[in-house]
């Protein structure tokens, strides 16, 4: 998520995925729903279906690959849905939550101060968990995106304070750690993936740097050395154990691979494709094939600009990975 006017300068199945084969499904997904503009996307096997979320209307709903769209979940605390992922242990869609003031919902106490996640039944759509984050920290809060690990505990991260949440599988929050590299103007903290190694990989929006934050035997914070940075760093995907599929905004739409070969310690950076319509905001693989959402909210933002109903799941891609 990263949709401010001051940030327009320029989630999926969290683990990891193995693709086979590539390539073998739809060019690109179009579904139509009201001036929703969903950030995030998660595909769940066991549904068939892919979830969306809507900064707008901070409703979730479900699209079909034939692009048919159906509403899915919705509640009062919902101002703007951000990162969206399928927990396919509980079966449950979970989104994470912030209102940046372009909400139906938006008001004074709550944007630029809501962090928060929310978890709804992926079969029957009933709510299962709230979960608030914002008493954690203090100044400005917006929860983006999140991952899980086979333990069941959520990572969270937060684009306005330089946090990373954990919320353990009894659902109890904490702030994992906060680090001054997480610190920046606008929009920073973005797109977090969980590695199957034991450790997190997060996207910082506003420098477009990675970090890989280990897990034990204690907290630490280390940036990753990248061929080039990634202003505009949006939603992720892990693919495999070595790669990384982004997606990028801030004016330069598209997608890009990292791929690393030392464990995250250093990833070199490879365009994938250029976005069909403006601002991608986020990946997700349905197990054979890798989806870019394109979600226009530069058309949202812009008061001068048609505002849209039409948005794309555009096929990226993927090289292979191990």
């Amino acid at each position: 998520m990263a949709v401010v006017a001051a940030c327009l300068q320029g989630a999926a199945p969290t683990h990891a995925q193995t693709l086979a084969p590539p390539q073998t499904g739809i060019a690109a997904i179009t579904f139509h729903v009201d001036q929703a503009y969903p950030e995030s996307v998660a595909w769940s096997a066991r549904q068939k279906t892919f979830f969306v979320g809507s900064l707008r209307k901070g409703t979730i709903g479900k699209v079909s690959l034939a692009g048919e769209y159906k509403p899915f979940a919705a509640d009062k605390l919902m101002f703007g849905s951000g990162g969206i992922k399928y927990d396919a242990k509980r079966n449950w869609v979970w989104a994470a939550l912030c209102d940046i003031g372009v909400s139906t919902q938006s008001s004074p106490s709550t944007q630029g101060k809501t962090a928060a996640i929310i978890a709804f039944d992926a079969t029957t759509g009933r709510k299962k968990r709230y979960i608030d984050l914002a008493p954690l920290t203090e100044g400005g809060r917006c929860a983006n995106d999140l991952a899980f690990d086979p333990k069941g505990n959520i990572y969270v991260t937060d684009s306005f304070a330089p946090v990373v949440y954990v919320i353990d599988r009894h659902f109890k929050p904490r702030v994992l750690v906060r680090s001054e590299k997480f610190q920046g103007d606008n929009f920073n903290l973005n797109g977090i993936a969980y590695h199957p190694d034991g450790f997190l990989l997060v996207g910082k929006h506003s420098t477009g740097e990675f970090f890989r934050i280990a897990l034990k035997p204690q907290v630490e914070v280390h940036s990753i050395s990248l061929s080039a940075n990634l202003p505009g760093a949006d939603g992720i995907d892990l693919i495999g154990k070595d790669s990384l599929v982004v997606a990028q905004n801030g004016g330069v739409d598209r997608a890009v691979q990292l791929t690393s070969a030392d464990g995250w310690k250093t990833a070199q950076v490879q365009e994938l494709g250029k976005s069909t319509v403006s601002f991608p905001t986020a990946v997700t693989s349905n197990g054979k094939d890798v989806y870019m959402l394109n979600n226009r909210v530069d058309t949202l933002i812009d008061p001068a600009a048609q505002k849209v109903s039409e948005y794309v799941l555009q096929r990226v891609p993927v090289g292979d990975s191990k």
